[in-house]
């Protein structure tokens, strides 16, 4: 199942570039990153983590939530029972994190929460920045969170809040396992 939310994913990022009749290098350009990393993402070869969405969403000119399916299309009302979230891995990715869309469903929003489970063990460290605003309220285990040049250790029920164009990511020791609820703004 988790293939299928990533091969879905794929699918829709390649769906939105190709209805605004746009190349991969001009939508790249736009992301701020490579032509062949949009390809790899295009063809499911690896899974973008949140921040590389938010950039890819900016370029298209969408929300975020634009990328995931939804049942509900009531555009002033989400509900969405934990028995219908599908988990994103980034297994893919050099960052490795699961993530799950917490309200897909509305096109236009101001914000986007997720949820992210992160485990030390297989998790690689790296700083990610985007436009917008960036809200952590941390469910389980600990972390570090690097934001800027400040390190932020978190522990369950601790929250931060930050601009989201300041670098920033999680940073686990191999023992930590981590599960936090993120919710970001696109400008």
């Amino acid at each position: 199942m988790k293939d299928v939310a990533e091969y879905r994913l794929a699918k829709k990022i390649k769906e939105l570039r190709l209805a605004r009749n746009m190349t991969l290098q001009q939508i790249s350009e736009l992301a701020g990153f490579s032509k062949g990393l949009l390809s790899k993402i295009e063809n499911c070869i690896i899974s973008p983590p949140i921040a590389t969405l938010a950039k890819l969403a900016g370029a298209l000119d969408v929300p975020i939530g634009e990328f995931f399916e939804a049942d509900d299309k009531d555009e002033q009302l989400v509900f969405f029972p934990k028995s219908k979230r599908r988990p994103t891995r980034g297994r893919r990715s050099s960052l490795n994190y699961v993530y799950e869309q917490l309200a897909p469903g509305r096109r236009r929003r101001v914000m986007e929460p997720m949820m992210v489970c992160i485990d030390g063990k297989n998790y690689k460290f790296a700083l990610q920045d985007h436009s917008g605003e960036q809200f952590i309220y941390l469910l389980e285990g600990e972390m570090d969170y690097i934001v800027g040049d400040k390190t932020y250790s978190i522990r369950p029920e601790d929250s931060l809040y930050f601009n989201a164009n300041l670098p920033h990511g999680p940073k686990l020791q191999k023992n930590q396992k981590a599960r936090y609820i993120v919710v970001f703004s696109g400008s």
